[in-house]
């Protein structure tokens, strides 16, 4: 009996394995109370992921709870919070309705964590907000003990500033900080064991992201040699980016270096050729693209190998790349995630990469001029056949004019007769 449930265990741990290593999850704790400030981290290329996407689970339907949470995304990093339902038991924590990808193709299955709500005796609090989003305002966060009567500390790191409170059960106090005169960047507030992170945002769109396509670079490679790679950078906010820069610790040409402009929901295009010089250990470093003092950081994780058949990398349209150089292929993206899919009568302002559905524009679908220059061509065409109606016309006028010989001969003998008469006659009578 033992050694089938360790088999079907095993079973379940390889089925759920893709899904683990497509999107990481990870629980600020093990064990949550009831009403406690739930927290988790999720890392994975999702093409849309809000809130409404993220549910707690009591058996088979959404818990009506939790009515606060929240969800950011920051480098690449979704932060998540809840107040958790107000009853334990085994729950489950669901991403669900949306689409992300996993080695390259979309995948739309929901992504399930059990989640257990345990009533203990303990002093844990529930704090709202569980991150925070910090500009020009004053931070504030409510914090309420769970059971019993607690003191608080609390600490904002970037200042060095400390907070009291004395708690009393279930009542809920306000805890505040003024944000300092400091540049773009993460940092956190620390409430008794519990972490709040803060993200400083002045002077930035809090809206400002970037979407790397795909979201790590990696692959097995030999080193001392050239591997170039496509990456698209997407734009998924509603305001303009402007000056995107690219950088890296490693060897890196980038085409082009630098967008001025990248509009919302548009996709650019980046080339990029990575010189692996000679290196015995595997690497792990990143591609930083800067905006505005933010930074976006695309992972690259490569096995460093001396065996040239075992060479295997993979770019942003699945395309296998073997040693020196990109490979071809179709891809296995969708062109809705790659750029616009253009018609027969427009053409693509940039590049273009292959997708599921063909040729995909990384840019915008123009629709062909067909007006002045058509016009124009069309006025010429209709000159062209007017002036040829014409000149047939003429030359059939002309040849019906033309006289015989025998007219010819007669009115030559006419005007003979004329000047025989002393009558002034037009013309030479030797000329025909």
């Amino acid at each position: 009996m033992k050694k089938s449930v360790q088999i079907f265990t095993l079973l379940g741990i390889l089925l759920l394995l893709p899904s683990i290593l497509a999107i990481e999850i990870t629980f600020s704790k093990d064990l949550y109370q009831p009403q406690e400030l739930f927290q988790a981290q999720i890392t994975g290329n999702f093409l849309s992921l809000t809130e409404e996407n993220i549910f707690i689970y009591k058996g088979p339907k959404a818990h009506p709870e939790p009515i606060i949470k929240g969800l950011t995304k920051q480098n690449n990093i979704y932060y998540f919070y809840a107040i958790l339902p107000n009853e334990p038991g085994n729950l489950t924590f669901r991403i669900e309705n949306t689409e992300y990808l996993e080695r390259g193709v979309i995948k739309s299955e929901p992504i399930i964590r059990p989640l257990n709500l345990v009533l203990e005796d303990e002093s844990d609090l529930s704090i709202n907000p569980g991150f925070i989003i910090a500009n020009n305002d004053d931070i504030e966060l409510k914090v309420k003990s769970l059971f019993g009567n607690v003191d608080v500390s609390a600490i904002f790191e970037p200042t060095g500033e400390e907070k009291f409170l004395s708690l009393i059960e279930q009542e809920e106090e306000t805890i505040k900080f003024s944000v300092p005169t400091l540049g773009p960047g993460q940092t956190k507030i620390t409430i008794n064991d519990y972490e709040i992170p803060v993200f400083l945002i002045k002077n930035l769109p809090p809206s400002s992201n970037l979407e790397f396509i795909p979201h790590i670079i990696e692959g097995t490679i030999t080193p001392n040699n050239d591997y170039q790679f496509i990456v698209l950078i997407r734009n998924p906010g509603p305001t303009t980016l402007e000056n995107i820069a690219f950088s890296s610790e490693l060897n890196t040409n980038f085409e082009p270096s630098l967008i001025e402009l990248l509009e919302p929901n548009q996709t650019v295009l980046i080339n990029l050729t990575i010189t692996i010089e000679e290196v015995e250990e595997d690497i792990n470093s990143n591609i930083l693209a800067t905006l505005n003092e933010q930074e976006f950081f695309l992972p690259v994780a490569f096995v460093i190998t001396n065996n040239e058949t075992e060479v295997e990398v993979i770019d942003a349209t699945n395309t296998p790349i073997t040693n020196g150089g990109s490979g071809s292929g179709a891809s296995s993206l969708s062109c809705s995630q790659l750029g616009n899919l253009c018609t027969d009568q427009q053409s693509c302002s940039g590049d273009s990469v292959e997708s599921l559905e063909g040729p995909c524009c990384i840019g915008s679908c123009l629709e062909e001029e067909s007006g002045s220059s058509s016009f124009i061509i069309g006025v010429v065409l209709l000159i062209i056949l007017v002036l040829t109606i014409g000149y047939v016309v003429w030359r059939a006028k002309r040849k019906k004019n033309l006289k015989s010989p025998e007219q010819i001969l007669e009115d030559k003998k006419v005007k003979y007769k004329k000047r025989m008469k002393g009558e002034k006659v037009d013309g030479k009578l030797d000329k025909v």
